[in-house]
């Protein structure tokens, strides 16, 4: 997979200290009745892992052009 020098620059410095966990996060713990993985969950904190869905929701929504649903970038630029 590529990746562009902002990412690998990036990269280090989100995982500094990470031992063990996902670096991508989701901001609430997951509910009740959601059964995980244990990789899928923060062992520290709590939180699952973000999906690829809220992933490509939130980038859309952060970089959208005037901020008009679906002009932004997608997970693949």
């Amino acid at each position: 997979m590529f990746r562009d020098v902002g990412t690998a620059r990036l990269l280090p410095r989100l995982t500094k200290g990470c031992i063990r966990g996902p670096v991508f996060v989701t901001h609430r713990r997951p509910g009740p009745g959601k059964v995980l993985a244990p990789r899928d969950v923060c062992p520290d904190t709590g939180p699952a892992r973000l999906s690829y869905g809220q992933a490509r929701a939130l980038l859309d929504a952060h970089t959208a052009v005037g901020g008009v649903p679906g002009t932004g970038w997608d997970l693949h630029r």
